[in-house]
């Protein structure tokens, strides 16, 4: 018995928890949680980090051991046919150029891009869960907005069809009354179909069921808090794209002396031991006491103008990456005048939308009553109906452009979509 009800407080607290509302906050955060591209990206992150501790042992001498077996098919006098030998060199670059510091400083480049990509996929991901959660708001109010329609109009069809039976008013008009509410029959099953397309994305998007209901905390009708207008300066000392770009730049630089480094003398500090049978092998005994020392001068002399050819095409892409950096300060400094336009028209239109849905309001009201006191016609009526519903349309729309406009404005420049 205590298990059925252990089961049944289980059931009701899931039913709970299902019907609790959702922030967008705790939503974004789990549409990051599940997001695969930002799972990516951070493992993107973690390989730049390894590539960048195994350039930094360059630096520290390697040891590496060879094991040889052979075996003579022409025995000579005394000697085995099975020989071995097994060798350990330690090595330790003295000089190289400048090649191992140059690999360090490109690895370093890279991480520094990576994680600059991986803040640049925080910001996409972020902005999609609100753009998802800002959907899923505008289609429910628009499906509650056409319920609403639906049930004007079909209160108005009850009046018109009791006034037809009583012969106070036209078959026409009775005609007029129905094709509109068939009209608002099928703009109601249309405005469903988008707020279930609407929450299926919603769903997806965090790991659910696509036919999840959700309750949201929030709604694009919310008073929301218009952000300042930012400094291009601040913009592009956190905007992850302009710091992707100096980090290739780093890259590329470090290129040009890493190429460099290939053609400039190198010493290599070498030990070696060596542990193989006697010679002639005889008894196959083995010894310890082979070894040396070996001090290696590496110097590039006559290449064809290869070197040349090659710093040609690092200083090339060094040029090319310098120019990135100015081309995506142009472009972050474009989509900043275009997206404060853009917030300060939405903002504009949901101003207006707000007054026109009053005046809509209040004119269908006079309207339906004038009706009713035999002082307005039918068409009256409708028209005001569909005036009001335009303007709330209207307003559904101002408001959501203003809400996306918000969290564009924030995703570009680099504040955090909320």
């Amino acid at each position: 018995m205590r298990r059925y009800i252990a089961l049944l407080f289980a059931l009701m607290a899931n039913v709970v928890a299902a019907r609790a509302q959702l922030s967008l906050r705790d939503y974004a955060a789990a549409v990051a949680e599940y997001s695969h591209t930002l799972a990516a990206s951070e493992a993107v992150v973690e390989g730049s980090d390894a590539d960048l501790r195994r350039a930094r042992k360059g630096y520290l001498p390697s040891l590496d051991m060879d094991r040889e077996m052979n075996y003579s098919f022409r025995k000579r006098v005394e000697e085995r046919r099975l020989g071995w030998a097994m060798r350990a060199d330690i090595a330790q670059p003295i000089f190289d150029g400048g090649s191992i510091r140059a690999a360090v400083r490109q690895a370093e480049a890279r991480s520094v891009v990576a994680r600059e990509r991986l803040d640049a996929t925080i910001l996409d991901e972020e902005y999609r869960a609100v753009a998802a959660y800002w959907a899923l708001s505008r289609a429910e109010i628009y499906a509650r907005a056409m319920s609403n329609y639906l049930a004007i109009v079909s209160s108005l069809r009850d009046v018109v069809a009791r006034r037809f039976d009583e012969g106070y008013t036209s078959k026409s008009d009775l005609l007029q009354v129905e094709s509109r509410l068939s009209d608002a029959e099928y703009l109601l099953s249309s405005a469903d179909e988008q707020r279930l397309v609407a929450l299926h994305n919603f769903n997806i998007l965090r790991g659910y069921d696509p036919m999840t209901d959700v309750r949201l905390a929030q709604s694009i009708l919310d008073s929301m808090y218009m952000p300042q207008r930012a400094m291009l300066s601040d913009i592009l000392a956190r905007h992850p794209e302009y710091g992707i770009t100096l980090g290739e730049r780093d890259y590329a630089r470090w290129g040009v002396r890493a190429t460099w480094a290939e053609f400039l003398p190198s010493i290599n500090l070498g030990v070696y031991g060596l542990w193989q049978p006697n010679s002639p092998n005889v008894k196959g005994a083995g010894t310890r006491i082979d070894g040396g020392v070996a001090l290696t001068f590496h110097t590039p002399i006559f290449h064809f103008g290869e070197r040349k050819q090659a710093l040609r095409s690092a200083r090339s892409a060094q040029r090319v990456a310098e120019l990135a950096i100015a081309d995506a300060a142009d472009r972050i400094s474009l989509e900043e005048s275009n997206g404060w336009t853009n917030l300060q028209s939405t903002r504009a239109r949901v101003d207006a939308t707000r007054r026109n849905l009053e005046l809509a309001k209040e004119n269908l009201d006079i309207s339906t009553y004038s009706y009713h006191e035999g002082l307005a016609t039918i068409l009256d009526v409708l028209q005001a109906q569909l005036s009001w519903l335009q303007i709330y349309e209207n307003a559904i729309a101002a408001h959501y452009d203003y809400a996306l406009a918000i969290a564009a404005y924030r995703r570009i420049t680099a504040q955090g979509v909320w």
